[in-house]
């Protein structure tokens, strides 16, 4: 299973944490995990190109685990962003389940 987890702060998202695999289908026919991929390197791709926002990102390979965090509180842009990405992970959780993907949000 894929989790994610929104951090918010006064209402506002300020980073997110993408974790697991959807085990959906075989490597490489996964589209559930290729969905939020692309979902969250969009995300990231967009606040660097698009935003002035800093930021930070963590993450390892070894236990499949990624996270983008504003180092500050979030732009209209990346406010924007993290909700565009919001709505296409809750798209994909209403497509196929929650059994592939669980989405938290924690106050931070």
């Amino acid at each position: 299973m894929i989790t994610v987890t929104v951090f918010e702060k006064n209402n506002l998202i300020v980073g997110v944490q993408v974790e697991g695999h959807a085990e959906f289908d075989r490597k490489g026919k996964d589209i559930v995990c290729s969905a939020i991929s692309m979902l969250y390197i969009n995300l990231v791709n967009s606040i660097d190109s698009f935003t002035q926002d800093e930021f930070e990102i963590n993450g390892s390979r070894k236990i499949n685990f990624e996270n983008i965090i504003l180092k500050n509180m979030p732009s209209d842009e990346a406010e924007l962003l993290f909700k565009s990405f919001y709505l296409g992970i809750t798209t994909v959780e209403q497509k196929y389940g929650k059994k592939y993907i669980e989405i938290l949000n924690q106050e931070v």
